[in-house]
C-alpha cells in the first residue's frame, strides 16, 4: 500500500490552511515485528467464528471538515470556541484527525490489519465501504439550534426532533448499514451536563459539590473519560450562573428520561418501517465500571457497590429490558427528581434493542457513605464513596488519564454481574475498550508508537473477555450471555474532549505536528499479528 512521491503529494489536502498528508508512508507492515509474548496464548481462533473484531471513533472527536459541506454548529463546537479555557489545552475539533477527508485511506488500513467491522458516529449537524459499518446516531454532537431553541435533552421536544433525525439516517443509509446504536453513552451525556457540568451545556454556579480530600479538591464521583476529577476545580471559575428556580438537582434525570425516550421512539420507528425491509439490528451503547465493595465481608459496601452500579448502567440498562428504573433508583432519588414512566412509555421502552453496545475502562472500590458531602443531587443521592486504592495498594495501574486505572478483571466481574442481574439479556458487543497515554511533545514519532502498556491492556482484557464467555455464554449451563464482538478504543489518536489532546488513545499515532500524519503504533502491529495468527 506505499504510495510513490507523485500518488504521495495527490493524497495532500488543505484544510483550514494546513496541509493534511495521509500517506500512510509508515505502514503496518513497516513496523517492527511485536514478539508475542509467551505466556499470552490468546489469538483471533480461540473465539467464535462469527465473533467481530473492530475499532470505534466518533464524529466530533475525529472527523474534522466543521466548516464543509453545510455542517452546522453542534453544542461542542459552541463549547469549545466560547469557552476554551474549559479545555485543558484550549483546543477543539473543527479539524480533530481530519477523518472527514481521508477515511477511506484510515480503512483501507483497518482492512489491512484484519479488522471486520468500524464503529462511527453520524454528525447530527451535518446531516446532512470495504468494512461492516456499525453506526452510532448520537455520539453527543447536539445541533447548538436545538439547544438554543428549547434546551435540548431538557424538553421532551427532543423526543421527536431525534426520531426524525433517526429517520432520515435509516432511510438515506439502511440499505448498507445493519447495525444501528442509537445512543453512545446516556450517562456520560446526563452526568457530565448536567451534574458534574463540565461537558456542554456545561452550566454551573459558582457553588458546586466539591468535597476536599487531604489537600486535594475533588468530586465524590466516579472519573470517566475526561471527567478527571482534577478538572474540576478550575472549570468552575468560569463562574457561568443557573436560573435558581430551576430545580438543577433534578435535569440530570430529565435528560437521561428524555434520552430514553428519544431512543425508544427510534427504535419503534425502526421497527415499524425499516427493519423489516433492510434486515438490520438497532441497540445502545452504555457505559460502565465495575463497582468493587471496598470491604468485601460489609453488607453495606456491597449494597453500596449494587447501588453504583444501578446509577450509572442499570439507570438506562433496566428501562431498556423492563420499562422501568432499578429499585435502588426508585428508592434513593427523592420523589419528584425521577420522574415515573407511565404505561404506554414503558411499553415502549421494554424490550427496545436487539443488541447491547457495553463499553468498559475501569473499576473502583464502593463504599456506604449515607451523608455524602456534596450538593448536586445525583452524587448525594447515591449514598455511595468511591476510591481507587484499598490499605495503601491501588486498584491497578494508572494510565494517561488519572481516573483511568488497569483492572482487567472488572470487566470479567462486570460481565458476570449482568448475567446474574438480567435475564432477557439480548446479544452484547463491547463496543468500547482501551487505555490512553499522555501525550508527550518530547518524544518522536518513532518513540510515541512503542505502547507496550496498551498491547497489554487489550491481551488481558481480551482473555478476560474470553474467559467470561466460557463461564457466562449462552451455550453453558452457568448463563446465558451471548458476546458477539470486540471494539476497541480508539483508531487513531483524537480530540479527548475536555482533556484536548493531552492523551492519546489510538493504536494509530497522530503527528499533530507534522500534517496529522498517521504511525501505526506497535499495538496496531500486535492487533494485525492477533486477527491473522492461527
Amino acid at each position: 500500500m506505499k504510495k510513490n512521491s507523485s500518488q504521495s503529494q495527490s493524497q495532500t489536502k488543505k484544510v483550514s490552511g494546513t496541509s493534511i498528508q495521509h500517506s500512510y508512508d509508515n505502514q503496518i507492515d513497516s513496523v517492527p515485528a511485536i514478539p508475542y509474548p509467551e505466556n499470552c496464548k490468546i489469538s483471533r481462533t480461540d473465539f467464535p467464528k462469527d465473533f467481530i473484531f473492530g475499532v470505534g471513533t466518533s464524529a466530533y472527536q475525529h472527523e474534522g471538515g466543521a466548516a464543509k459541506d453545510g455542517r452546522g454548529h453542534s453544542i461542542w463546537d459552541v463549547f469549545t470556541l466560547s469557552t476554551p479555557d474549559r479545555i485543558v489545552d484550549g483546543s477543539n475539533g473543527n479539524v480533530a484527525v481530519d477523518m472527514y477527508t481521508n477515511y477511506k485511506e484510515d480503512i483501507k488500513v483497518m482492512k489491512s490489519m484484519g479488522f471486520d467491522a468500524y464503529r462511527f458516529s453520524i454528525s447530527w449537524p451535518r446531516i446532512l465501504p470495504e468494512i461492516e459499518p456499525y453506526v452510532t446516531l448520537f455520539h453527543w454532537d447536539l445541533p447548538h439550534c436545538l439547544q438554543l431553541e428549547y434546551g435540548g435533552f431538557l424538553k421532551e421536544e427532543i423526543i421527536d426532533d431525534f426520531r426524525e433525525y433517526a429517520e432520515l439516517c435509516f432511510w438515506e443509509f439502511g440499505d448498507r448499514v445493519k447495525h444501528w446504536i442509537t445512543l453512545n453513552e446516556p450517562w456520560t451525556y446526563s452526568v457530565h451536563g448536567y451534574a458534574g457540568r463540565i461537558f456542554p451545556p456545561g452550566k454551573k454556579s459558582a457553588s458546586t459539590n466539591i468535597v476536599t480530600y487531604g489537600n486535594k479538591h475533588k468530586n465524590n464521583f466516579t472519573g470517566y473519560r475526561s471527567a478527571d476529577p482534577n478538572l474540576i476545580q478550575p472549570l468552575i471559575r468560569c463562574n457561568i450562573t443557573i436560573d435558581p428556580q430551576k430545580n438543577s438537582t433534578k435535569e440530570v434525570y430529565t435528560v437521561a428520561r428524555n434520552l430514553l425516550l428519544a431512543h425508544a421512539q427510534a427504535v419503534q420507528s425502526y421497527r415499524t418501517k425499516f427493519q423489516e425491509h433492510q434486515q438490520g439490528h438497532i441497540g445502545i451503547t452504555l457505559v460502565s465500571h465495575y463497582f468493587e465493595p471496598f470491604k468485601e465481608d460489609d453488607v453495606n459496601d456491597q449494597k453500596a457497590a449494587k447501588r453504583a452500579l444501578d446509577f450509572m448502567l442499570g439507570w438506562f440498562l433496566e428501562p431498556v429490558l423492563n420499562g422501568s428504573y432499578p429499585q435502588n433508583m426508585i428508592d434513593y432519588v427523592p420523589k419528584g427528581n425521577l420522574d415515573e414512566f407511565s404505561t404506554e412509555e414503558s411499553t415502549l421502552l421494554k424490550g427496545s434493542i436487539d443488541f447491547l453496545g457495553l463499553n468498559y475502562y475501569t473499576t473502583y472500590y464502593a463504599s456506604n457513605d449515607p451523608t455524602p458531602d456534596c450538593e448536586d443531587g445525583y452524587y448525594k443521592d447515591q449514598q455511595v464513596k468511591f476510591s481507587t486504592e484499598r490499605y495503601g495498594r491501588p486498584i491497578g495501574p494508572v494510565a494517561g488519564s488519572s481516573w483511568l486505572y488497569i483492572v482487567p478483571w472488572g470487566i470479567y466481574e462486570l460481565l458476570k454481574y449482568i448475567n446474574q442481574t438480567y435475564e432477557n439479556i439480548p446479544d452484547i458487543y463491547i463496543t468500547e475498550n482501551g487505555v490512553d497515554e499522555k501525550n508527550n511533545c518530547k518524544l518522536t514519532a518513532y518513540e510515541a508508537c512503542t505502547d507496550t502498556t496498551r498491547i497489554k491492556y487489550h491481551q488481558d482484557h481480551l482473555a478476560k473477555i474470553l474467559e467470561a464467555m466460557n463461564d457466562y455464554g449462552d451455550n453453558g449451563s452457568n448463563g446465558n450471555l451471548n458476546i458477539k464482538g470486540y471494539f476497541l478504543w480508539s483508531w487513531c489518536d483524537n480530540f479527548e474532549w475536555v482533556e484536548g489532546y493531552t492523551v492519546r488513545f489510538g493504536i494509530i499515532y497522530v503527528d499533530y505536528m507534522n500534517n496529522l500524519r498517521r504511525y501505526p503504533k506497535h499495538s496496531a502491529k500486535w492487533f494485525a499479528q492477533f486477527l491473522k495468527r492461527k
